[in-house]
């Protein structure tokens, strides 16, 4: 099993190119594409074969991306209530 990558092997922002935009790292290819191009039901393998990413960068996308979700959901107040 090979390593996971870490957030800064993955991505670079720079207000300097792509308008700040979070791209994946030697890419301009926008993150938030991933997320995009997953809500409207597209393979996580065709994204990374139309943009030659590598696996685990999307791998590190997206486990940071539900960590992310998860934290702000333990601070959100209308996320406590209980089903």
């Amino acid at each position: 099993m090979t390593e996971p990558m870490s957030l800064e092997e993955t991505v670079w922002a720079d207000p300097g190119g792509m308008s700040g935009t979070p791209c994946f790292r030697g890419t301009r290819v926008p993150v938030e594409q991933l997320f995009d191009w997953l809500a409207d039901g597209i393979a996580l393998d065709q994204f990374l074969k139309d943009f030659a990413l590598d696996r685990r960068a999307a791998e590190a996308v997206l486990r940071e991306g539900c960590s992310a979700v998860c934290t702000a959901a333990r601070k959100h107040p209308d996320c406590a209530t209980r089903i």
